[in-house]
This record gives structure tokens, C-alpha cells and sequence, in this order.
């Protein structure tokens, strides 16, 4: 996030970027040379408000989108899938090659641990984990919040005998100086992100289980995708068809199959086809079995290195 801003003001000059204001409403006004959309803003500091008109509103204000609620205010909470997931980081002795990725268990208990820092002068690196578990028959958590504290005693103890020579799940979690509890939710796809010149960005418009790191991966693509319609198009009603026909049913295809498990199915075959374990993988998948699932998603998620190298078109 702080490489896109810094590029963002580096581009656009160093006030590109105002923080600190929250959108409470927005309408379309008559600029005399067409369309203009007026928005207003809560200043969080001083409690008063700021109203700008620009040529387009562009909605990426997240999951809780105040502009999809006033565009869709029958749409209800975001949907529950009965997972909960604490995330957190560590700093731990480097495991294998100091860069690999574990996802272990099945998608109803799993850990997920990846390095985000080489080893410090400590000789320590940072490790970035997940723990999920299903909490299905439990009524729906409270509103997600990134700031919302987790409590290791909930869920610590289905990992408590997790640990290889190279890894120990529960020092892992010992080691965090704060947890946090995110519940696993998503949205059903919208028919249209489109409203005159109101659209909607990121997981204001398509939100989905982190499954595939794609919360952040898919928005920075409707960026792009955005920006050369705007680019290549002569006017801004052209641009915005192109840019939700191109966006919509692609992040549609992936909400489903991050339901159906998107490449962590893995896991879930290994248990069904293993329960008791195994010596080595070629025991439970077919010779090229696992790359074809991972390509199957990486297509359905524009993952494929020709599409991000290759630019949207």
C-alpha cells in the first residue's frame, strides 16, 4: 500500500492524496458541460464537512462501502461463511529456505505461515500466520474491524500439538504481541457496479474471502483496468461499460471459486484422499495434478503471467 501511494503522489503531486475524510453521501449534479457528481465527506478530525464535485466518483471504500449501502440499501451485512480466522505476525528462527509459504490442515482448521522479512541481526525474521477454524452452529460474529483483538485462548488450543522440526505452531502464536479476529465473509456479486457516474472499485464492489491474496490483487487489476478504459474510450459513460464488462464477471468468477475452496482445495483433498497421512505426495495426487488445479486459478484470477504482463486487454 505504501509503494501504490508513494507512485500515486510521485505522479500526481504530493496533495493527490487527502486522508482523514469518510464519505456520508454523494449526487449528481448538472455541471452545465454534462454530468458532475458531488460528494460530501465527514473531516474525521474536525467533525466537519467537505463537499468536492469531480467529472466521477470512484467507490473503493471497502467492504462496509457507504456508497454500495446507499446504492443497495436492501443488501443487508456481508455473508457469513462460519469460518473465523485470527491473523497476526511473529518474529521466528527462519524455517526451510527463509521464503517459503505453509498452508497446513484442512479448510476447517488450517495454519497459514509465510516469512515478510529476512532475518534482522537477531537472526529472526518476521512471520507473517493465520489460524482458521469453523465456528459453524455460532451465530454470526459482530462487524468485522481491522482493529479488532483476537484472544489466543480461543482458538490456540486446536493447534497446540502442531509443530514440525522446522516449525512450532504454538511458539508462533505464543511469540504475536497482538492477534486479530476477522470473520470469513463475502458478498453475493452485484448485477451492475455502474450508477450514471457513481462506480464501484475494489471490495466495495466484488468482496471475497482472502483466499489467493486476491482482496488486495483484484482491486489494484480494476485499477488498471479502469484507468485504460478511461485512456482508450472518448467519453466516460464508454469507459465505465468497458471497465464492468471486462471486471464484474471476472471477480464474480473468483467469489465462487473462493467459496468452493479456490486452491486450498488441495487441502481438503489430501485429508479425504489420506485421512491418516501420508509419506509422499505422490501417494495422494496424480502427476500433475496439483499444478493444474494452481493454473485453473490463477486463469479464473488473472493470475496467469501473460494477463498481468500483458495489461488488461
Amino acid at each position: 500500500q505504501l509503494t501504490l501511494l508513494d507512485a500515486v503522489r510521485d505522479r500526481l503531486g504530493p496533495d493527490a492524496v487527502r486522508t482523514g475524510l469518510a464519505v456520508h453521501g454523494f449526487a449528481t449534479r448538472d455541471g452545465g458541460r454534462g454530468q458532475r457528481v458531488e460528494a460530501r465527506f465527514t473531516d474525521r478530525a474536525s467533525g466537519g464537512e467537505v463537499v468536492e464535485q469531480a467529472d466521477l466518483l470512484v467507490a473503493a471504500d471497502g467492504i462496509h462501502s457507504t456508497v454500495r449501502r446507499t446504492l443497495h440499501p436492501d443488501e443487508g451485512p456481508p455473508l457469513w461463511n462460519g469460518q473465523l480466522l485470527w491473523r497476526a505476525v511473529s518474529r521466528a528462527t527462519p524455517y526451510l529456505d527463509g521464503a517459503t509459504m505453509v498452508m497446513a490442515g484442512s479448510n476447517r482448521t488450517k495454519f497459514v505461515a509465510y516469512p515478510i522479512t529476512g532475518p534482522g541481526d537477531d537472526g529472526l525474521c518476521t512471520v507473517n500466520w493465520i489460524a482458521e477454524l469453523a465456528r459453524t452452529g455460532h451465530s454470526a460474529p459482530a462487524r468485522e474491524d481491522w482493529n479488532r483483538a483476537g484472544d489466543p485462548a480461543e482458538f490456540g488450543p486446536a493447534f497446540a500439538d502442531w509443530g514440525w522440526d522446522w516449525l512450532n505452531v504454538p511458539a508462533l502464536i505464543a511469540g504475536a504481541d497482538a492477534v486479530f479476529e476477522f470473520p470469513m465473509v463475502d458478498r453475493d456479486p452485484l448485477a451492475g457496479w455502474v450508477h450514471g457516474r457513481v462506480v464501484l472499485l475494489g471490495d466495495a464492489a466484488h468482496p471475497m474471502y482472502p483466499v489467493g491474496s486476491n482482496g488486495a490483487s483484484q482491486a489494484i487489476l480494476d485499477a488498471r483496468a479502469l484507468a485504460e478504459a478511461v485512456v482508450a474510450e472518448p467519453d466516460l459513460d464508454g469507459a465505465l461499460a468497458r471497465y464492468e464488462a471486462e471486471r464484474l464477471p471476472a471477480t464474480a468468477a473468483i467469489v465462487a471459486a473462493n467459496r468452493r475452496g479456490g486452491p486450498e482445495q488441495v487441502l481438503d483433498l489430501a485429508e479425504e484422499r489420506a485421512p491418516d497421512g501420508f509419506a509422499d505426495i505422490g501417494e495422494v495426487f496424480d502427476p500433475g495434478e496439483l499444478d493444474a488445479i494452481a493454473a485453473r486459478y490463477k486463469q479464473v484470477a488473472g493470475f496467469t503471467v501473460a494477463k498481468v504482463a500483458g495489461g488488461a486487454s
